[in-house]
């Protein structure tokens, strides 16, 4: 198995467990609709459905099982025009995204330097994309409104597959 460092692979690379590294072409859009925005609860949910159908795609591949997973966080910057200004993020294509100083980042500081195998992007969440009334809820977290939503749902997350599950297999 290749060991490459702040290496972005594909999905299949990783689930074949062909290369370690990131990856970010299991992207899924938490939005209903493209003019929409996030739900908190349904992406909840959806993070939880997409979660647990790429856990049975790696565990479906001989001699694979997962032992160990992490739900955690990272950010991405948009990619600058020629000219200047900024591309337009698209939240399902992560080539619209800066990943090195994200996604690449996280990669390879800390989930590589732990031993695991791979780091796979779920999903993105833009100001733009959270609800009208959440954007303009003042905000007394000590962090903008767009890291505290992502925070809600990373604790989400860890509480049904840690504590709600205990992490039994076959709760995911």
């Amino acid at each position: 198995m290749a060991v490459a460092r702040g290496n972005k692979v594909t999905f299949d690379e990783l689930s074949k467990n062909e290369d370690r590294g990131y990856c970010v072409d299991k992207l899924i859009d938490l939005r209903p609709s493209e003019d929409d925005t996030i739900c908190f609860q349904d992406a909840k949910e959806a993070l939880i459905k997409h979660i647990n159908a790429i856990i049975k795609v790696i565990e479906k591949k001989p001699n694979q099982t997962i032992d160990e997973f992490i739900i955690g966080k990272t950010f991405f910057r948009q990619r600058k025009k020629r000219g200047g200004g900024f591309r337009e993020v698209d939240l399902t294509d992560a080539s619209t995204w800066k990943l090195a100083e994200g996604p690449g980042n996280r990669w390879s500081n800390t989930y590589n330097e732990k031993g695991f195998n791979g780091l796979v992007v779920l999903a993105a969440v833009t100001r733009k994309s959270l609800p009208k009334r959440y954007r303009k809820m003042e905000n007394k977290f000590g962090c903008n409104k767009q890291e505290a939503f992502v925070i809600g749902l990373e604790q989400a997350l860890i509480h049904h597959f840690m504590l709600r599950n205990g992490m039994r297999r076959s709760s995911w």
